[in-house]
């Protein structure tokens, strides 16, 4: 019984397009300079390490400038987990934000029984799991696998605090932009929210570097402008070289 749910679980993951990978992500590691309305206040680094097995991903702030740097921000996530075939499959994931005080999320997933306990700082839940629910560290394990088969929209299932949300992203435009390691085309892949929000959330992602993350950005239209800029990049172990610069 135990190996029939588990091909039954395999085959409706694979009625998923976004999460039937035909080829899993390169690993990389990116550093960014982060700013807020034009003013450094920042550093941010992402790393995906993987095996066959197993697959893990980091990402750390810490502020370098201004307020950030006076109220000792950081924050740093780590999500790990195995592989269903070629699509990741969360086991655990943890985030931890500290400006005056600390906060705490963490969320463990228990495919066996079919539930996800999740801990955050007003509470604590558990959720029933589905096949193909993702924490927020996978989605750009997903999307890069779908820009290299030419998908350009994800409809996912992400665990939130205390509920399993629909999340789209769908891709905005394909750009050449300028970075400090020269001009790059990128796939530039936006959250999409609902109708009349001012809300974005931008993820650009470089083609000719594994579609690694190049430039993020997230704010509120006539608000506040947060975004990270890539100032190195290491692709399987190989760092990239700057390039030429765009041509006006």
């Amino acid at each position: 019984m135990r190996s029939s749910r588990k091909l039954l679980a395999s085959l409706s993951l694979c009625l998923l397009p976004a999460l039937c990978l035909a080829q899993r992500p390169a690993d990389f590691h990116a550093r960014l300079e982060l700013s807020r309305n034009g003013k450094l206040m920042g550093e941010m680094t992402f790393t995906l390490a993987s095996t066959d097995e197993h697959w893990t991903m980091s990402s750390d702030t810490r502020g370098v400038r201004g307020l950030a740097k006076f109220l000792g921000l950081t924050e740093n996530s780590m999500g790990e987990g195995d592989w269903d075939g070629s699509a990741p499959r969360p086991l655990r994931y943890e985030r931890n934000v500290r400006t005056i005080k600390s906060m705490r999320w963490t969320a463990d997933f228990d495919w066996e029984n079919g539930v996800v306990h999740t801990v955050y700082p007003d509470g604590e839940s558990k959720l029933e799991l589905e096949p193909g629910v993702l924490d927020e560290s996978a989605i750009g394990l997903v999307v890069r696998a779908g820009l290299a088969q030419g998908e350009d929209e994800w409809h996912l299932r992400l665990v939130d605090e205390d509920e399993i949300e629909d999340a789209n992203f769908r891709t905005r435009s394909v750009e050449s932009v300028q970075t400090a390691l020269g001009c790059m085309k990128v796939h530039i892949v936006e959250k999409v929210r609902g109708e009349g929000s001012t809300r974005y959330t931008r993820t650009y992602y470089a083609e000719d570097h594994e579609f690694v993350p190049v430039l993020m950005e997230h704010g509120r239209v006539g608000g506040n402008h947060v975004e990270g800029r890539v100032v190195e990049i290491t692709v399987n172990g190989q760092a990239v070289p700057a390039g030429p610069d765009c041509q006006e």
